[in-house]
C-alpha cells in the first residue's frame, strides 16, 4: 500500500484553522507530521480553534495553534525561531493566508488597496521570510503555497485578491531560481470551487449552488480534504520531483466548465 508519510517531520501553517487550511492541517498530521498552525487570535473562532486540536489530537495527531498576525514579519519569524528551536527545524511551510472582497476596482482607494495587498501577499514573503534560515540551514525544505484560479481568469471578487494570487507566482520562480539546488522545492495549488463555509455563504441560494455545480466538468465542488491530499503529497518524499510548478485544482471547471 502506497503512503505519505511525513513522520518526524515538522509543518508551518500560517493561515491553518478553517476550511482550506483546516483541512491541511489534518492532513499532515495523519501523515505523521508535527503541525503548527497560525490562526487570528479573534476570540469569535476560538471554539473552533479548540475543536480542530481536540479531533487531530484525539485521532493520536501531534498539533499546536498560534496566535500570530500573519502581516507581523517580526511576529511570524519569531514563531519560526521558537518552533524550529524546539523542534530542531521547519520542513514544511505552507501558505494559506488570503481575504477575497467581491468590490469593483473603481471603489477602492489607496488606503483599502494597501491593507488589502497585506493580506494577500505582505503574508506570504513574513511568512517564506520566516522558515528561509532553517530551511537552508538543513539543506532541505518544502514550500508550498496557497493560490487561487483568479490567477488564470481573474475571478469574480476583488482586483487586490487577483493581484495578490498573482504576485505568488513570480515569488515562487524566483524561490525556485534561488534556492532548489540549495534543497527547497516550491509549488503553488490553486484552488477552485471548494466547499468551505465561505463558499457555502456565498452560495446559500440551492439554485445558485445547482448552477456552480453543472460548472464543474468532474460533477462536484472540491472539498477541502483535495487541497490537503495534494499539499500532503508536495510535502512528501513523493514531491521530491517537483518543482516550480502551478497545480490547478477546480475540477476542469476553470478551463472546461464555463
Amino acid at each position: 500500500m502506497l503512503t505519505i508519510d511525513l513522520s518526524g517531520k515538522t509543518a508551518l501553517v500560517v493561515g491553518g484553522s478553517r476550511g482550506i487550511g483546516a483541512g491541511i492541517t489534518e492532513a499532515l498530521c495523519r501523515a505523521g507530521a508535527h503541525v503548527v498552525f497560525t490562526w487570528t487570535g479573534n476570540p469569535d473562532y476560538r471554539a473552533r480553534v479548540d475543536a480542530l486540536l481536540a479531533g487531530v489530537r484525539a485521532a493520536g495527531g501531534s498539533l499546536q495553534a498560534e496566535a500570530v498576525d500573519a502581516r507581523d514579519l517580526a511576529a511570524t519569524c519569531a514563531l519560526a525561531d521558537r518552533v524550529a528551536g524546539e523542534r530542531g527545524g521547519i520542513d514544511v511551510l505552507v501558505f494559506n493566508v488570503g481575504k477575497n472582497i467581491a468590490r469593483p476596482a473603481e471603489s477602492m482607494g489607496g488606503e483599502d488597496w494597501k491593507a488589502a495587498i497585506s493580506i494577500n501577499l505582505d503574508t506570504a514573503f513574513n511568512a517564506v521570510r520566516a522558515v528561509l534560515p532553517w530551511m537552508l540551514k538543513a539543506g532541505r525544505g518544502r514550500i508550498v503555497l496557497i493560490g487561487s484560479s483568479t490567477v488564470f481568469d481573474g475571478g469574480g471578487g476583488g482586483i487586490d485578491y487577483a493581484a495578490g494570487k498573482a504576485a505568488l507566482i513570480g515569488m515562487m520562480k524566483f524561490l525556485c531560481r534561488t534556492y532548489t539546488r540549495k534543497g527547497i522545492l516550491t509549488n503553488i495549488v490553486h484552488p477552485c470551487v471548494i466547499e468551505t463555509d465561505l463558499l457555502k455563504e456565498r452560495y446559500a441560494d440551492p439554485d445558485a449552488k445547482a448552477k456552480l455545480v453543472a460548472q464543474v466538468p468532474v460533477g462536484r465542488l472540491g472539498r477541502p480534504e483535495d487541497v490537503a491530499g495534494l499539499v500532503a503529497y508536495l510535502a512528501s518524499p513523493w514531491g521530491d520531483f517537483i518543482c516550480g510548478q502551478e497545480i490547478l485544482l477546480d475540477g476542469g471547471r476553470t478551463l472546461y466548465g464555463k
